[in-house]
């Protein structure tokens, strides 16, 4: 995800004189809008209308898929404040690029060939899978099936996880402990089945 600051580039009339304006577009928790601009000017040295499309266009670009990005950690129960607000920015700073494009007459870039991810499966559907291709994998190695589905701050809890799948498995402790990558299980021998 990026979070700025976003440059919009356009051609302005100043004192009878063409420049090539830069806006730059910063996360500002403290402004309403939880954004600022400030702008500087410049000789063209051959920038045009093109050239500033072209650079928008990969601003916009990065700007949807920071949205896309931000929504999808939303959907899964990641959003705090912080995440809204940084949701907040996105959105108003695209006003300011769908803005200089309709100014323009210029179409916006195709927002869908950029924010169409696959659809990400529920952590507890994508846990199983991990655990069903070890479970079946005869030589699984231990350490690297441990490493992966006990990560913690991946998972959050992964001996939740873990039981589920081996529920869903019918498999009981001693029978999962048993198979090649899983003798990691129950060190202490205490899981009850």
């Amino acid at each position: 995800m990026y979070l700025g600051p976003y440059t919009l580039f356009e051609i302005v009339e100043q004192n009878e004189e063409t420049s090539l304006k830069i806006w730059a577009i910063d996360l500002d928790i403290k402004h309403p809008l939880n954004h600022s601009l400030k702008s500087n000017c410049f000789p063209l040295n051959g920038n045009n209308l093109e050239t500033c499309k072209k650079q928008n266009d990969e601003q916009f670009k990065l700007l949807l898929e920071s949205k896309a990005e931000i929504e999808i950690e939303i959907s899964q129960g990641y959003g705090g404040s912080k995440t809204f607000t940084q949701l907040d920015y996105i959105k108003n700073t695209l006003i300011h690029f769908r803005k200089w494009y309709k100014e323009k007459g210029l179409e916006f870039p195709d927002s869908d060939r950029y924010t169409q991810q696959p659809e990400r499966k529920p952590k507890y559907q994508e846990y199983e899978e991990l655990f069903n291709s070890f479970l079946s994998d005869p030589n699984a190695n231990p350490d690297e099936v441990k490493s992966i589905l006990n990560d913690k701050p991946h998972w959050k809890n992964p001996s939740a996880y873990l039981s589920q799948a081996r529920q869903k498995a019918e498999l009981t402790v001693s029978e999962l402990k048993s198979r090649p990558g899983f003798s990691w299980i129950d060190p202490k021998g205490t899981a009850i089945d």
